[in-house]
C-alpha cells in the first residue's frame, strides 16, 4: 500500500508502508532557568557558587550572579552530556583549592576584592587561564540568557504564536508516532536532513525516485525558536567539545534542517582558487569553477540568496566600509539566504521570523511535496548491508522504538563531527584507516572597537558586512554583532571588568576573524560513552595567520574610528586606539590565549581516488561498500575559509545527478 501524500504531489511515491499520515509535532522542552536541586556535592556547591559570584558580580544594570546561575549551569553540562557533571564538579573544586596556592585560603574563604586580584592573576597565567577561561564561559553562558538578566538588558525573548502549518508538514512524523509498517521501502534513505542530505533528498524526489529521511532531532518551527542561547544549545545543537592547545566549542545543528536552521545565512560560493585545488588533488576537472557554476546558480536560486537591505545591517557596515576605505581593501555586504531579513534576532538561535531560508524551508518541502517522508527523533542504529551492499538502514527512536527503511541506495549527511564518529563507532568505511581524521576548523575570533557613536548590534543582522582582502591569505573578516545574551564571550575575562565591558554593548563594533586552516590535522574520535572526541591543535603558521587577521581587524576598526580596541584573547585589556595595533604586533601570542570557536568542521571522510587513501570516492560513494554515500561536510576535501553551507549545497547537488546516474 502507498503512502497517502498530497493530492497534488507531482510525482507518484514509491515509498511503501500503511500509515495515518498526522502533522509533524513540533515538541517545545521546557525552559531551561534551573533545575529544582542542585546534582553537585556540598563542597562543590559551595566552590561553584563562590566562583560564579565573583566572576559574575553584577553591575548597576546586570543583575548578580547567584544560586540560580549555579543550577543554569548544571542544567548546561547536564545538555552537553550527564556524565561530565562529574568533572564539573571536579573542575569547580580544584579551581576552588588552586587558590591555596595563591592566597593559602579556598577561593571560597577570600573576600571579594582578593577573589577579583587572583581572577586577574589567573587570566595571566599560561596554567590557569584555560581552565579558567572554559569555566567562565559556561557561567557566561548560564547567567546572561536567563530571563531575568536579560529582560534586565531591555532585551525580551521572542513569542511567536499560530504558526501556519503548510500541507507538506502530513509528510513529516515523529518516529514514536509513526503508525505504518516497521519496515518502509523506497529507493533512497537519507540520514540527515541539513545542507547535505535535504538537498539530496530534494533533487532525487524530483528525478521520481521514493526518497524517505531519517532525522534524528526533531521538527522545530518558528514557535520555537525564542533567542534563548541555553534552550537553542540544549536543544536544537549537537555540541562538541573540542581538545588540544587551544580548547574551542564546535557546534552542530540537530533537527530537521540541521546546521542550517541555526546559523547565520550567510552564503558564499566557494573560492576558485580552492576549487582549482581540489581538481588538482583528485585528478578531475569536475569541481572547477565553470563546472561547479550550475551547481551554485541552483542552490543559490532555491535558497533565494540575495544582499540584505543595508539599513537592518546597521551602522557596522558604515564602520567597516570607512576602515576598509581608509587601506582601499575590498568591503561588501555579505550574500545571504534570508529574504526580507530584518535583523530581528540572533540567528545562530534559529530564526523566529522565518526570513532564513534553511533547508526545512527551502529544499525539504520539494521533496515532501513529492511523496518522500520524513522521520523525526529517529537516529540511524545500523547500516543495512546485503552481498557486500547499502541495501537500507535501521533506526531508533528515543523511547526505543525501531524502524527499518530498506533502499536502493543510502546517503549519510551527519556532518563534519557526527558522521566519522558514527561510522568509528560501527567500525564501517574504514579500511583507509582515514575515517575521523583530516579535520579542519576554521578558528575563529574577534576583535573589538568602541565607539563614541551608537551601534546598537543586537538590533540588526548578526553577520551581513565582510571583507575578503585577505582571503587567499587565510582571513576572512566579517560583521560579528552579537545580542545581549551573547556578547559577554566577546569579553575573554570575568569580575569586575566584564560588568564594565558589558555597558558598552551599545557602542561596539565586533569583526571575527575566520582562519582557513593550512593543514587538516584535527581528528575525531569515538569514546566509550558514544559521545565523539574532537582533536585539535593550532599549528605554529595559523596562530600566525590569526594573529594577521586580528592586526588587520584592529587596523580596521582604528581607522574607522575606534576609541578602545580589545582583542579576543583570554586576560587581554582594552587597548587604546593610538597603540592598539603596535602593541598587537610586539606581542607573542600564545595557543591558550586564544579564544576560538568553530562553526565549520570538515574533511573528516576524505574524498579521493585511492581507497587506501580516502574514505569516498569523487562521487561521494564509499570506496568500501557500494551503495553507501556520504554527502556532508565531512567530503569537503579541504577547508575553504569561508562559511562553507553554499560549498556542500553545491556538492551535494551534483552528488544527486551521480546517484541518480547510478540508480537509473
Amino acid at each position: 500500500m502507498q503512502l497517502s501524500v498530497l493530492q497534488d504531489a507531482a510525482v507518484p511515491p514509491r515509498v511503501t508502508a500503511q500509515p495515518t499520515p498526522t502533522p509533524a509535532a513540533t515538541p517545545f522542552p521546557i525552559d531551561i532557568e534551573a533545575t529544582a536541586k542542585s546534582a553537585l556535592s556540598p563542597a562543590e556547591h559551595r566552590a561553584a557558587l563562590a566562583l560564579i559570584e565573583a566572576m559574575l558580580p553584577g553591575s548597576a544594570r546586570i543583575p548578580a550572579a547567584d544560586e540560580r546561575t549555579v543550577l543554569r549551569a548544571e542544567d548546561v553540562v547536564r545538555a552537553f552530556h550527564p556524565i561530565m557533571l562529574k568533572p564539573f564538579g571536579a573542575a569547580v573544586t580544584a579551581l576552588d583549592n588552586a587558590a591555596i596556592v595563591y592566597t593559602g585560603r579556598p577561593f571560597h574563604a577570600l573576600d571579594g576584592n582578593r577573589q577579583q586580584q587572583l581572577l586577574r592573576t589567573w587570566e595571566n597565567s599560561p596554567v590557569m587561564r584555560t581552565p579558567m577561561h572554559v569555566l567562565g564561559m559556561l557561567f557566561k553562558f548560564a547567567h546572561f540568557d536567563a530571563t531575568h538578566v536579560f529582560g534586565a538588558q531591555g532585551r525580551a525573548f521572542a513569542k511567536v504564536h499560530n504558526v501556519e502549518k503548510p500541507r507538506h508538514f502530513s509528510q513529516i512524523f515523529r518516529a514514536d508516532e509513526w503508525e505504518g509498517d516497521d519496515v518502509i521501502e523506497c529507493d533512497v534513505a537519507i540520514v540527515g536532513t541539513g545542507a547535505g542530505g535535504a538537498v539530496v533528498g530534494k533533487e532525487l524526489a524530483e528525478r521520481g525516485h521514493a526518497v524517505v529521511f531519517l532525522e534524528e532531532g526533531e521538527h522545530y518551527t518558528r514557535e520555537a525558536f525564542s533567542g534563548s542561547m541555553v534552550r537553542a544549545h540544549g536543544v536544537f545543537y549537537r555540541n562538541a567539545l573540542v581538545v588540544g592547545n587551544a580548547p574551542m566549542p564546535a557546534f552542530i545543528g540537530r533537527m530537521l534542517g540541521g546546521s542550517t536552521a541555526v546559523n547565520g545565512g550567510t552564503s558564499f560560493r566557494t573560492p576558485p582558487w580552492v576549487l582549482n585545488s581540489w581538481c588538482e588533488q583528485l585528478g578531475t576537472d569536475e569541481f572547477s569553477p565553470d563546472a561547479m557554476l550550475p551547481m551554485f546558480e541552483r542552490v543559490e536560486s532555491v535558497l533565494q540568496v540575495g544582499i540584505p537591505d543595508r539599513r537592518f545591517i546597521g551602522p557596522i557596515a558604515d564602520i567597516m566600509a570607512r576602515g576598509c576605505d581608509a587601506y582601499g581593501w575590498h568591503h561588501a555586504p555579505i550574500a545571504r539566504n534570508a529574504v526580507g531579513c530584518e535583523g530581528k534576532g540572533f540567528c545562530d538561535f534559529g530564526c523566529a521570523t522565518g526570513a532564513k531560508r534553511s533547508t526545512e524551508i527551502s529544499y525539504l518541502p520539494g521533496a515532501l511535496n513529492r511523496g518522500a517522508i520524513a522521520l523525526t527523533g529517529l537516529r540511524a542504529d545500523r547500516l543495512i548491508v546485503e552481498k557486500g551492499r547499502a541495501v537500507g538502514v535501521e533506526g531508533v527512536s528515543a523511547k526505543g522504538k525501531r524502524l527499518t527503511v530498506r533502499s536502493r541506495a543510502v546517503v549519510f549527511a551527519g556532518g563534519g563531527i557526527p558522521t566519522p564518529a558514527w561510522l568509528l563507532e560501527r567500525d564501517l568505511c574504514n579500511s583507509s584507516g582515514e575515517v575521523g581524521k583530516n579535520l579542519t576548523l576554521h578558528p575563529s575570533g574577534a576583535t573589538v572597537g568602541v565607539f563614541d557613536e551608537r551601534t546598537d548590534p543586537a538590533e540588526y543582522i548578526p553577520q551581513a558586512y565582510h571583507s575578503a582582502e585577505f582571503l587567499q591569505q587565510g582571513v576572512l573578516l566579517s560583521a560579528a554583532q552579537p545580542d545581549y545574551n551573547i556578547g559577554s564571550i566577546l569579553f575573554p575575562y570575568t569580575g569586575r571588568r566584564l560588568m564594565e565591558a558589558m555597558d558598552l554593548l551599545p557602542h561596539i563594533a565586533t569583526v571575527a576573524v575566520v582562519v582557513r586552516d593550512s593543514q587538516a590535522n584535527g581528528r575525531v574520535r569515538q569514546d566509550f560513552h558514544g559521545k565523539p572526541v574532537v582533536t585539535y591543535n593550532m599549528l605554529p603558521r595559523d596562530m600566525e595567520t590569526y594573529k594577521f587577521g586580528l592586526i588587520r581587524a584592529t587596523e580596521l576598526l582604528v581607522a574607522a574610528g575606534a576609541k578602545t580596541i580589545l582583542p579576543a584573547l583570554v586576560g587581554a585589556d582594552f587597548i587604546d586606539a593610538k597603540t592598539a595595533v603596535s602593541t598587537l604586533r610586539k606581542h607573542k601570542l600564545s595557543p591558550s590565549e586564544m579564544a576560538l570557536t568553530s562553526y565549520h568542521p570538515l574533511g573528516t571522510c576524505k574524498m579521493g581516488t585511492d581507497p587506501r587513501r580516502s574514505v569516498v570516492d569523487v562521487n561521494h560513494q564509499a570506496h568500501d561498500i557500494p551503495g553507501f554515500y556520504i554527502v556532508d561536510g565531512s567530503t569537503v576535501p579541504s577547508a575553504l575559509g569561508v562559511n562553507p553551507q553554499i560549498t556542500i549545497m553545491a556538492m551535494a547537488t551534483r552528488a544527486a545527478g551521480k546517484i541518480d546516474q547510478a540508480l537509473t
